[in-house]
C-alpha cells in the first residue's frame, strides 16, 4: 500500500540536486530551475529527457514527519489518478519515485500561480467576466473532489495555477495535496488551511467536512474582486473578530 511505500533515509543536501539530474525508472530528468518552496518540499521545473517534455517534480526530503504526510499525499494522489484532470480542473500527476534523499512527485508543469498572476497586476482586481469563469472552474474542480471523498484542506490563490495564461486565458487547475486527506479520516484540531482561507470550523476545533474547501473558494472569489485579502487576519483570535464583524 502506498501508506507503507517510504521510510526514513539520510537526505542528502539540496546542492546536489540543484542544478543537476534526477531519476526514475522510467526517465532521467534535467533539472533547470527552481519553482518554489513550501511547507513539505520544493518544486523543480525539469526536462523529462526520454520525450523532452518540461514536467514540475516536487521534491521532499525524507525524514522525520516528512514521511507520513508524504505517503497520505501519495494515497490521495492515486486516488485522484483515475480522473481526467482536464475536466476536473485537478494537475495531473504521473508517477512518484525516490532519489537524491528525497520522495519526487512528477505532475504536469503549469503556468503561475493566480498569486503571482495578482503580484504581476499589482493586486489590481479582476472584472467580474474573468473572475466567474475562474470560480466555475475551481467549483468543478471541488465538486470532483467531493465525489471521490476527498477534502483538499488548502485552496488558497498559491494552490491554484493558470494552465497556459496566453493561450487559454483564465483555464485554471488546482494543485498541491500536501494537506489534502478522505472526509473520513478528518480529525478534529486538524490544523490545516492557510489563515486567510481558514473556515470558521477549523479555527474553533468543529466537526468538517469538504465544505471547509467552499470557504476557502468564497474567499478567494472576494480576493479576486477586491485585490485584498477578505480576512486579513495575523491570528485565530483576529480572524474570528473578521469573521463575525463582516
Amino acid at each position: 500500500m502506498a501508506s507503507k511505500m517510504f521510510s526514513t533515509l539520510p537526505a542528502q543536501d539540496d546542492q546536489s540536486v540543484t542544478g543537476g539530474r534526477l531519476a526514475s525508472d522510467s526517465s532521467f530528468y534535467l533539472v533547470q530551475s527552481f519553482l518554489g518552496q513550501g511547507t513539505f518540499g520544493k518544486v523543480v521545473k525539469c526536462l523529462r529527457m526520454t520525450d523532452m517534455k518540461t514536467v514540475a517534480i516536487k521534491m521532499i526530503k525524507i525524514h522525520g514527519s516528512n514521511v507520513k504526510q508524504t505517503n497520505e499525499e501519495v494515497d490521495v494522489l492515486l486516488k485522484l489518478k483515475s480522473l481526467d484532470s482536464d475536466k476536473c480542473n485537478l494537475v495531473r500527476w504521473y508517477q512518484v519515485f525516490t532519489d537524491t534523499g528525497h520522495v519526487c512527485l512528477e505532475f504536469e508543469h503549469l503556468d503561475k500561480s493566480l498569486s503571482d498572476f495578482m503580484k504581476e497586476r499589482g493586486f489590481k482586481p479582476l472584472l467580474l467576466k474573468q473572475i466567474r469563469p475562474i470560480i466555475l472552474q475551481l467549483a468543478n474542480a471541488l465538486d470532483h473532489l467531493k465525489a471521490s471523498g476527498i477534502i483538499h484542506a488548502d485552496l488558497k490563490l498559491e494552490n491554484v495555477m493558470l494552465v497556459d495564461h496566453l493561450q487559454a486565458p483564465y483555464r485554471v487547475k488546482v494543485i498541491d495535496f500536501g494537506l489534502a486527506c478522505d472526509v473520513s479520516a478528518a480529525k478534529l484540531g486538524s490544523y490545516i488551511q492557510t489563515r486567510p482561507y481558514r473556515s470558521p470550523e477549523i479555527i474553533l476545533g468543529l466537526p468538517f467536512t469538504e465544505a471547509i474547501d467552499m470557504w476557502s473558494l468564497g474567499c478567494m472569489a472576494a480576493t479576486l474582486y477586491l485585490g485584498t485579502l477578505l480576512y486579513p487576519g495575523m491570528s485565530q483570535y483576529d480572524m474570528v473578530l473578521l469573521e463575525v464583524c463582516s
